[in-house]
């Protein structure tokens, strides 16, 4: 009988079992996960030998797809019982204390390792993020006596934002807590943190310390926005952020360094294999001494790996190699398929090997020194081509300069900052207070230079809407086409896949309008768009260090390829108003409606007033006046409606001003959707408002764990008397209302735009304890 599977067909199979993962709305229960075992113990006892081949096959998918199942009801199963509950543990800190030479008090987070003596054995172990504001400072090694409060990290939960709920349970940071009281129990220090505390005075005499504090440790908390931004749109930040590059630069430096000293050591001595096993000792090392977060495992588990098959001089291809070391990451730890970084590093290793086996450069190149940046050119053209769809799946844009700023920022980092940063941890540990200090000023002074290029470069970032995105696959078949030449033969056949791609540039505006109530925490963003056309009411808080417009809505705005024509402010609070600059910034054409006196409105928000836009009409409820500071009580109340539906957007009007509106309109206040007034409050939502509203859904912006508790219990029993349906934010995300012709629906994020098990988990926990 032919063998119809090999070991690397057996390793695929594996990650193809792993791969539903992410796409199961809820993970199995018990009895199902126990049907399917019977069910694959029956086929294997009864299917006849000749099939032997098929039912390998199977078998193997359905232990991988089990085994991640099972391994995620586990961790699930070890935090549960650490949810919303105030808590007596004794934990071990796990960060590196990076504060010590700070004088701030302001909160930060500590990670914290829960020992729990019930299950001495378990791993790994539970951790937790605790927001520390207590005079000392914990340091990684010690093991503390705390008292917290804890709560599971929220995530917000739109279309074109950043999935928080899939990173957190990717990287096992479901947990935070407020600290009630800590006591410290023991004081032993870790070697992280002893290296930590000789190395950090130097750090602080240099301008970039937080990126040095990044590449030594891997913790990227005193990184400044301003360096974050520009690494983003100039397509270097994946140099800043500990990855396989830096265990491989680690490793290739070890094995330099080793390779020298040989000359030195007679002959009899010398063992091949010596340089490789240091030299992993050293990169393991850094690996740990960066927190050995999930990247840097990952690149030392394939290390290790492919020193092992090197060892064993299995002659097999750089895809053989590859193929079977994501089964064996995957084997280890099945949720590393949910991480974003786990998918950059396979697709750019696949997007190599595929350059270098596909379009490699003449031979003579690659043996000549002179040709290095022809090498370098090769290598970044290839990579920045064959890596557009991930960039554009993960950062929803593209920066036209990477090609160069990575042609420089490359051996900048290579050859000079990183170099520098290991010997200068080497000198600082072995108190060699001029070496130390003249490795630091190089890593700094070459930091420096190179953000004064980036800075000079840093002007054509450009966002790309999602229905462009598959125009970016034009790099791989570029590849494949020349390499074929099948435009030789199928060039009426690869005109037509060209003019598919294309279409994104001819669609036509659709019939429907559509409402978008985004999931921005305590506060209120609702997006009305028809076609490309769009109108906010609302722009959610604005925060100590960023916004909701920023992390939030402009990505909704670019995701749906839409151009923000007018906004609407309800009332000046911050959780309305916050991120009004920075749209209008964007946006400087949209004109702006509000019932403040003091803003530069193009329309006044006055009763009777009615803005004619895209088929739509906005009618103004309330207020009667305008007043210089609006607050809950001179919210801009308007009904928007195209003649069948209507909705009825109130911010946060009071009870007071729904009586008034009764008075005043009576049943012409009758509308299809209401936002509740007040995020749920008790001051609002009266029983005569709603009873002459008479919506059929009602829709609450607010955040979990808010510290009034909205809604209010009160408030959600009248909607519950009245049969009214209302969904909320903080447990489906972003709801969006679909308005065609004669009927409309209502889709949640949680539940039938992008359902998940993990969205499924985070959305079916109370909103406050």
């Amino acid at each position: 009988m032919r063998r119809l599977f090999s070991l690397d067909l057996l390793a695929i199979i594996f990650s193809f079992g792993c791969l539903p993962l992410m796409f199961l709305p809820s993970l199995l229960c018990d009895y199902q996960w126990y049907v399917i075992v019977l069910i694959l113990v029956v086929i294997i006892l009864i299917v006849p030998s000749k099939f032997q081949n098929y039912v390998i096959i199977i078998t193997v998918f359905s232990i991988s797809f089990l085994w991640s199942v099972a391994y995620s009801k586990q961790y699930l199963t070890k935090i549960e019982p650490y949810i919303d509950k105030t808590i007596m543990v004794k934990a071990e800190v796990e960060t590196i204390n990076t504060q010590v030479s700070t004088s701030s008090t302001d909160p930060y987070p500590v990670k914290f390792a829960i020992n729990d003596d019930s299950q001495p054995l378990l791993y790994p172990k539970v951790t937790i993020s605790v927001y520390w504001d207590q005079q000392i400072k914990p340091k990684a090694g010690q093991i503390w006596q705390l008292t917290l409060k804890t709560k599971v990290v929220h995530g917000y939960l739109n279309e074109g934002g950043f999935d928080s709920q899939r990173f957190a349970m990717a990287n096992r940071n479901l947990l935070s807590a407020k600290l009630i009281q800590a006591e410290l129990l023991e004081d032993n220090l870790s070697i992280r943190q002893l290296i930590a505390d000789y190395t950090l005075p130097y750090m602080d005499l240099f301008t970039y310390q937080g990126i040095l504090i990044a590449l030594a440790f891997g913790d990227r908390s005193h990184m400044v926005d301003e360096h974050r931004i520009i690494m983003m749109q100039t397509g270097v930040a994946h140099l800043m952020a500990i990855s396989g590059m830096h265990i491989l630069l680690v490793f290739g430096l070890c094995c330099t360094l080793i390779k020298i000293l040989t000359f030195f050591i007679p002959q009899r001595f010398i063992y091949f294999f010596i340089p490789i096993i240091i030299s992993w000792l050293a990169a393991l090392f850094y690996a740990w001494l960066t927190g050995l977060n999930p990247p840097a495992l990952r690149a030392m588990l394939a290390l290790s790996i492919w020193i092992y098959l090197r060892f064993k001089n299995n002659q097999i291809s750089a895809w053989q190699k590859l193929n079977r070391i994501i089964a064996l990451l995957l084997l280890f730890d099945p949720l590393m398929i949910l991480s974003e970084s786990f998918w950059l590093s396979c697709y750019a290793v696949v997007s190599l090997i595929f350059l270098f086996d596909w379009l490699p450069l003449p031979k003579f190149l690659n043996y000549k020194k002179r040709w290095y940046w022809v090498r370098l050119l090769h290598l970044q053209v290839g990579l920045t081509l064959l890596l557009l769809p991930i960039q554009l799946v993960i950062f929803q844009g593209i920066s036209l300069v990477s090609l160069l700023t990575n042609l420089i920022a490359i051996p900048v980092i290579t050859l000079f900052t990183f170099p520098s940063i290991i010997f200068a941890l080497l000198f600082s540990v072995s108190h060699c207070f001029h070496l130390a200090l003249w490795c630091w000023f190089i890593a700094n002074k070459s930091l420096e230079l190179l953000f004064v290029s980036l800075d000079k470069l840093n002007f054509l970032w450009f966002d790309i809407p999602a229905d462009f995105y598959f125009l970016s696959i034009l790099g791989w078949l570029a590849f494949v086409i020349v390499r074929t030449e099948l435009w030789r033969r199928f060039w009426l056949t690869l005109l037509i896949i060209l003019m598919i791609l294309c279409t994104p540039f001819f669609k036509q505006q659709e019939d429907y309008w559509r409402l978008d109530m985004l999931d921005v925490g305590h506060g209120l963003a609702i997006v009305i768009h028809n076609g490309t056309s769009a109108i906010l009411f609302d722009t959610g808080a604005k925060w100590e260090k960023s916004s909701a417009a920023e992390r939030i809505i402009l990505p909704f705005l670019r995701w749906h390829n839409l151009n923000l024509e007018g906004i609407i402010i309800s009332h000046q609070h911050n959780d309305h108003i916050g991120g009004l600059d920075l749209l209008q910034s964007r946006y400087p054409n949209a004109w702006l409606m509000s019932s403040s006196s003091a803003l530069d409105n193009h329309y006044q928000c006055l009763a009777g007033n009615t803005i004619v836009w895209n088929n739509l009409s906005v009618n103004v409820l309330w207020p009667t006046q305008l007043v210089k500071y609006a607050q809950n009580a001179d919210s801009c109340v308007v009904q928007v409606t195209d003649g069948h539906f209507s909705v009825l957007l109130t911010g946060d009007l009071e009870r007071n001003q729904e009586y008034q509106l009764v008075t005043k309109y009576r049943n012409e206040l009758a509308s299809t959707i209401l936002q509740i007034p007040h995020h749920g409050s008790s001051t609002s939502s009266s029983y005569a408002f709603l009873n002459h509203v008479k919506p059929v859904k009602a829709l609450i912006s607010t955040s979990r764990y808010n510290p009034w508790k909205l809604p209010s219990d009160k408030v959600i029993a009248r909607y519950k008397d009245l049969d009214i349906d209302y969904y909320i934010t903080a447990k489906t995300g972003q709801i969006s209302l679909i308005f065609d012709n004669q009927k409309w629906i209502l889709k949640t994020m949680r539940s039938e735009i992008k359902p998940r098990w993990y969205h499924d988990w985070f959305g079916s926990l109370p909103i406050y304890e």
